[in-house]
């Protein structure tokens, strides 16, 4: 199971950002080989509003972003009590942003590789980016 941070879904949404291809090649391959993925519920809000600033277009980035996050094999975590107190946790003592901190606490209590752009997820949360993921998942 992985756990795939906003940054990824966001880039994959826009055409424009730098990692566009490699994020979209990396969504391709997870489909292909049937991984699950696993999000915070709020993962949906976080992608469709970057993409709507991103893009100026709301109806197209809320349509984009339902494409981009259908599928059987994506579960979205509701943000209960047990999630919320470990990404205080993960969080403060990573001194994460507050969303961030959400990815990785749900990685750490699902026991999931976590997949993300963001710097900080990675220096100090052991995420991987999906280039590196697509190197070293063959």
């Amino acid at each position: 199971m992985l756990v795939v941070d906003a940054s990824v879904w966001v880039a994959a949404g826009d055409r424009s950002d730098p990692f566009c291809e490699q994020s979209r090649a990396f969504l391709i391959e997870i489909a292909r080989r049937r991984l699950p993925v696993m999000l915070p519920a709020i993962a949906r809000v976080e992608v469709a509003c970057a993409l709507a600033r991103r893009l100026r277009d709301p109806a197209g980035a809320r349509r984009l972003t339902e494409e981009l996050m259908r599928g059987p094999l994506i579960r979205e975590r509701p943000m209960g009590t047990r999630l919320l107190a470990r990404a205080v946790e993960e969080g403060t003592a990573l001194f994460l942003r507050g969303s961030d901190a959400l990815y990785v606490a749900l990685a750490r209590l699902e026991q999931a590789e976590l997949v993300s752009w963001d710097a900080e997820q990675i220096q100090r949360a052991g995420a991987r980016t999906p280039e590196a993921w697509l190197q070293n998942a063959g």
